[in-house]
């Protein structure tokens, strides 16, 4: 018997794998089943021993555990650490609060773009907020100066960074095509002088701050035709939406002929076969980084002299195999990347 489900076009099961399987069930009969709840969180602070605090505010994210638990004991020597997974839907400014009046902490840890909006909603109508590290999130330069009292370690990793993993593998990079919201031009100027001390240019595609799927697309056929070496794709919630990602980056990403680089492990997938190579921070080494730079805040008594963002010390790259050599990539070369996908 013939089944009767409707045939999906091909990038939108490749978009499945990049978003779910919210995507693949669409195409299906029959109701989705339902989703199960976010695993319980990591157990409260140890009870408390006389140590001055610093306070980790983060999602509720079971993939943040290991993180979370290795700055806890990155910092235990000296500091008593609590750790308060939010679930930013269910969460407000006041929550935040809460929590800081709570802890009455030295230093507040902020994890991700969610948690630090929320407390800067709070921090801005705070007489003396704390110090605050920010964390894994998007665009932290532009976001640090929006928070009082704050600094930060950028959880992008240069464009120039990428550019040069991937000569590594025998592609001849020079122009490097861009597209970007209007919002993070000052971003990607700076990027891109850091890109000219390896004779590396951008092709840039400027859209608006709300840009319409049409704005996207006409952008990738402007660097189609612009014969780009690669394309550097900012980590941009705004321009990898579930919209974008199925109907704009998936069904034209083929027709770019050139490797997209990316700044998410996930986007290089076997599966999805968007990302063609990945520079991304190392988890590990951004625990020590962000201890460290607290132990340097102690010992300056928690007085900021300027606004302090610093670049990741360390970084993991990853390339999908299949990819890498339909763009001829050198493979003899592979062994300098962390992680081989698809092989």
């Amino acid at each position: 018997m013939k089944s009767t489900r409707p045939r999906c076009p091909r990038w939108l099961w490749r978009a499945s794998a990049l978003l779910g399987l919210s995507l693949i069930l669409s195409c299906s009969s029959g109701p989705a089943p339902q989703v199960a709840s976010d695993p319980a969180p990591l157990s409260e602070t140890p009870p408390p021993n006389g140590k001055p605090v610093i306070s980790i505010i983060a999602p509720s994210d079971s993939q943040l555990d290991d993180m979370l638990k290795s700055l806890r004991v990155e910092l235990s020597d000296e500091y008593r650490v609590t750790i308060s997974p939010l679930r930013v839907e269910e969460s407000s400014p006041e929550i935040v609060g809460r929590i800081v009046a709570r802890d009455r902490p030295r230093a507040v840890v902020l994890v991700n773009n969610s948690t630090v909006l929320l407390y800067r909603n709070w921090a801005r109508s705070a007489p003396a907020p704390p110090v605050a590290l920010i964390l894994m999130a998007s665009f932290a330069e532009e976001l640090q100066r929006t928070v009082p009292n704050s600094v930060a370690i950028s959880y992008e990793v240069p464009a120039v960074t990428a550019m040069v993993g991937l000569r590594t593998l025998g592609l001849d990079v020079r122009r490097v095509g861009v597209v970007y919201r209007q919002g993070f031009a000052s971003h990607i100027a700076r990027q891109e002088t850091l890109m000219q001390v390896e004779k590396l240019t951008f092709v840039r595609q400027e859209l608006s701050n709300k840009p319409r799927v049409q704005d996207l697309r006409a952008a990738l056929v402007h660097l189609q035709r612009a014969e780009v070496d690669a394309i550097w794709l900012p980590n941009d919630n705004g321009l990898l939406s579930p919209t974008f990602l199925t109907h704009v980056w998936l069904p034209y990403v083929d027709r770019l002929g050139a490797p997209v680089v990316v700044a998410v492990r996930s986007l290089v997938n076997e599966h999805a076969e968007f990302g063609t190579f990945a520079a991304i921070p190392d988890t590990q080494a951004l625990t020590v980084q962000a201890a460290d730079f607290l132990y340097e805040l102690a010992d300056a008594d928690w007085k900021l002299r300027a606004s302090d963002v610093r670049l990741p010390i360390s970084v993991k790259r990853l390339v999908d195999v299949r990819l890498a050599r339909r763009f001829g990539l050198d493979s003899s070369q592979f062994g300098q990347v962390d992680f081989l996908v698809g092989r």
